[in-house]
């Protein structure tokens, strides 16, 4: 058995979000998994989120805890079939070192845009392949031709790409009505749903659910005196959350339906305009904090990656 050290060419890469997504998948394939991370606190958050695999929390890794945190990692793993550590961004010292201490093997995940090519050769013979992340929807042909031919001339195997996925990048509605400094009228309790999508409910020239329906998982910026509006987004399957604009909270009829969805609705002070403009900037502060971006990782995984080689990798030592 193989320890798979995830790393990545820089922050933001997607390295957390692949660690998990692998763990997860072994599970689903039936294989007893181990997962750690580079900190406590990270694992910590790792074993909220990966329900199917044994959480490792080890030393941190300074220059001194490396090996102490190789030799916990690997005592503690022994009875599992594999093993992925989430490495670090851009330290190939540190990533080689892990992998000589556990035997393992590097998966570099980057970026798209990343110079890939020149960040992977330093990892040598210890770099099982690299995987392209965050690919944008038109750029797939770049990625399968011109840099698929610029890996394999460089001996780098790309173990494949995973395209731009607005499940993980969703916010829960809980950061939502934080990020807004709102307050959550309506079933607080399910604030821990995740929004992929929102849509503003203002003049709408089509017929209000068919408008609604347009994207899944949304929420809905509406002026808080528009009930109308209100009510047309609650029939629909697709709406999360309503986001009430001006201060204003819902009334009797909007509160009833969305009690009896279980739609929470939030109220903010500022107008359709600047709400939506604050919205805007949310992206800094979502992290990959959540079961439903896990189990969407796997599935990329399981669609967009060579599984047959990572299963390989992770079946025998790195070395004999």
């Amino acid at each position: 058995m193989a320890t798979l050290i995830i790393a990545s060419t820089s922050p933001k890469a997607g390295k957390t979000a692949v660690a998990a997504g692998l763990a997860a998948h072994f599970g689903r394939d039936g294989l007893s998994t181990a997962l750690s991370a580079s900190s406590n606190e990270d694992a910590q958050a790792l074993a909220r989120i990966v329900s199917n695999a044994e959480v490792i929390k080890a030393p941190t890794w300074d220059a001194d805890g490396l090996r102490r945190a190789a030799a916990v990692i690997s005592k503690s793993a022994g009875h599992v079939d594999a093993v992925v550590v989430e490495g670090s961004t851009g330290q190939t010292e540190v990533d080689l070192r892990l992998s000589e201490e556990m035997d393992g093997l590097v998966v570099l995940v980057a970026g798209y845009g990343d110079n890939v090519v020149e960040a992977a050769k330093p990892y040598g013979d210890r770099l099982a392949g690299v995987i392209i992340n965050n690919v944008p929807q038109y750029r797939r042909h770049h990625v399968e031709t011109l840099l698929a031919s610029d890996l394999s001339e460089a001996g780098i195997k790309l173990i494949g790409w995973l395209p731009e996925s607005r499940r993980l990048l969703a916010p829960t509605i809980q950061l939502v009505a934080e990020h807004l400094d709102g307050s959550m009228a309506v079933c607080p309790e399910n604030a821990g749903r995740l929004i992929d999508n929102f849509l503003i409910g203002g003049l709408i020239l089509d017929w209000g659910p068919h408008y609604f329906s347009s994207q899944e998982n949304v929420g809905v910026i509406v002026r808080g005196d528009r009930p109308d509006v209100q009510l047309a987004a609650l029939q629909t399957d697709s709406v999360r959350a309503l986001v009430l604009t001006k201060g204003i909270p819902p009334i009797e009829y909007v509160y009833y339906e969305a009690s009896q969805r279980g739609i929470p609705v939030i109220v903010t002070s500022g107008d359709t305009h600047e709400t939506a403009a604050r919205i805007d900037t949310l992206l800094p502060l979502i992290r990959f904090d959540h079961p439903d971006k896990v189990e969407r990782m796997a599935d990329l995984i399981h669609e967009r990656l060579d599984v047959d080689f990572i299963m390989a990798a992770v079946s025998q030592p790195a070395t004999r």
